[in-house]
């Protein structure tokens, strides 16, 4: 369940809270070095690197297995590298030796029994070594920069809950056509922001919103029901609107049909 106490240390108001954070971690690391500073990275110098190396963590996360382990993996480790980056710089850490501590991390969190041995040894050999020494030294540190707040919940679980009760309305058959954009909407939602911004929940809920309209699938009773008030339902209407406007922001994301028409409201 999303917490109250969960949302106040992993959900932001608006992404100028964060941008703040992230220019006060740039501008505190610079401090340090007064004599070189004007050489340094800007704050979005420095976010440029961080996304390559988030898109780096997915790949990464491609060595597990099972299915299942590696969903939760790669959401608990990104999530973990974006906070880490809200707080510290990336010239004070290398972005590819926090990301492998994010994913190590992750694993112990996640329950997915690995030693360190283990874990380094999907690395190339040159890297083990310096890698495996860098993850035991900071785990600490990794823990006091996540505030100590270490469960991630992520938008598979929800969207399946909703999976659930469609089928229910509309069948089996119908509702599972529906699965392969909406998981592919979260695999591209967990490379912004909008996991820091927006509960599981309401990523789900637009992730299942965007797959029903690329299969001409009518849910609009569906999401009507999910609120019994008229104010409510615009507000959640807005939400859906705007986690997919942040995605075609940050990562072009093309969606043929951008209105979904619900009791005379239209989603834009």
């Amino acid at each position: 369940m999303f917490h109250s106490s969960r949302q106040k240390s992993m959900i932001f108001n608006n992404e100028s809270d964060m941008s703040m954070m992230r220019k006060k971690a740039n501008e505190n690391f610079k401090a340090t070095h007064p004599e070189c500073s004007e050489f340094f990275m800007t704050h979005d110098d420095e976010r440029l690197i961080c996304r390559r190396f988030e898109r780096q963590l997915i790949q990464f996360c491609n060595v597990f297995d099972e299915p299942s382990y590696f969903k939760n993996i790669k959401c608990t480790a990104m999530n973990y590298l974006k906070r880490f980056y809200l707080k510290h710089s990336a010239m004070e850490f290398y972005p590819q030796n926090v990301m492998f501590l994010c994913c190590y991390f992750a694993c112990k969190v996640e329950e997915f029994t690995i030693s360190i041995d283990q874990f380094v040894s999907m690395l190339e050999e040159s890297l083990r070594y310096e890698t495996g020494s860098f993850i035991l030294s900071n785990e600490f540190l990794l823990m006091e920069a996540l505030d100590y707040s270490l469960t991630v919940y992520n938008s598979y679980r929800p969207l399946d809950g909703f999976f659930i009760e469609l089928k229910s309305l509309y069948g089996n058959e119908r509702v599972d056509i529906l699965r392969k954009h909406a998981l592919s909407f979260i695999n591209d939602a967990i490379l912004t922001d909008v996991t820091l911004l927006y509960s599981p929940s309401q990523i789900a809920l637009a992730s299942l919103v965007y797959s029903a309209e690329q299969n001409n699938l009518d849910i609009s009773d569906y999401v009507k029901s999910l609120t019994s008030e008229d104010s409510m339902l615009d507000k959640l209407l807005q939400v859906i609107s705007d986690i997919r406007k942040h995605l075609q922001m940050n990562y072009k994301f093309q969606i043929t049909s951008t209105k979904l028409k619900v009791n005379s409201i239209l989603l834009m």
